[in-house]
């Protein structure tokens, strides 16, 4: 079994998730993590599950605009600049240019402020809506994982959080074929 996890991630908070996530799906799976804009290249029909997730900018799954103001506000607080590609292609881009995936998995997450969604909002509804009109049937109850500000860093627990989600993920996608599957992985 394959697995891949693709996302988004300005300030390395996401990233930190996804690697953690790829972590814990590489206990029992073959699972390989990529950057959104380099998963462009990736061939995902030799791929069980796709995992996919961002950061929720201004309540939501990002926009070209807001990750414009995001490496702007990166700019200004280092010298670090984010390469033009990072700010042109989102998880939204990449979902909408997919070829249809019928016969594959996805999962989503997010980051996303820790406070109540109410007041955060959150992109992980969005990235299961991108999924599923890519063609993927959802294999795990999506998942938010908290960010203690706009740049960081993850609230305690996350990263292990994520970890354990991704082992569930696995340990469910690597069942023998004709095993009871439940509807959805454990999270």
């Amino acid at each position: 079994m394959k697995a891949l996890v693709v996302y988004e991630s300005m300030y390395g908070n996401t990233s930190q998730i996804a690697q953690a996530i790829t972590a814990g799906l590489r206990v029992s799976v073959d699972a390989k993590l990529s950057p959104v804009g380099d998963a462009k290249t990736i061939d995902v029909s030799d791929v069980q599950l796709v995992v996919v997730g961002a950061p929720t900018h201004a309540w939501g799954l990002s926009r070209r605009r807001t990750r414009e103001v995001a490496a702007n506000e990166i700019a200004k607080r280092s010298d670090q600049r984010i390469a033009a590609a990072s700010v042109a292609t989102g998880v939204r881009e990449w979902l909408r240019g997919l070829t249809r995936q019928e016969g594959r998995c996805g999962a989503a997450f997010d980051t996303r402020l820790d406070r109540p969604r109410f007041f955060t909002g959150s992109a992980v509804r969005t990235v299961e809506r991108g999924l599923v009109a890519a063609g993927f049937s959802i294999f795990a109850e999506p998942q938010s994982f908290r960010v203690g500000g706009t740049t960081g860093p993850l609230a305690s627990g996350e990263i292990e959080r994520a970890r354990a989600w991704g082992e569930a993920m696995g340990r469910t996608l690597a069942q023998p074929a004709g095993a009871e599957r439940p509807e959805r992985a454990a999270s």
